[in-house]
């Protein structure tokens, strides 16, 4: 008969919250996104009101909040104002298009 160790049930309970706590963005790993179609490492931030934050490796970084929900195609709009479309790719890649000034961020699943 072998037995196994006791796992104190809190103890369990503890490692199910660690892993439902999301990492910070540190820690996430550089992508190789584009914009208008020039390469540029970023990370993609995802809240749980639907908004991207989109930090870019060279320094700036924008957050992105829904204004029109929908799938594959979401109305987003910028910190600064801008209206933007993300459209959800079938392999899950995200393309962002500005509709005013026909800017383009390309950004992998992975």
């Amino acid at each position: 008969m072998t037995t196994r160790p006791c796992v104190p049930a809190a103890l369990t309970a503890c490692s199910c919250l660690i892993l439902a706590v999301p990492l910070p963005a540190q820690s996430l790993p550089w992508k190789d996104c584009d914009y208008n179609d020039r390469p540029i490492p970023c990370r993609d931030i995802h809240g749980r009101d639907g908004s991207v934050r989109i930090e870019w490796k060279d320094g700036p970084a924008m957050t992105y909040r829904p204004v029109k929900e929908g799938f594959p195609l979401t109305t987003l709009r910028d910190n600064l104002g801008g209206t933007w479309q993300r459209q959800i790719l079938v392999q899950g890649n995200a393309v962002f298009t500005n509709t005013a000034n026909g800017n383009r961020i390309v950004v992998p699943l992975r």
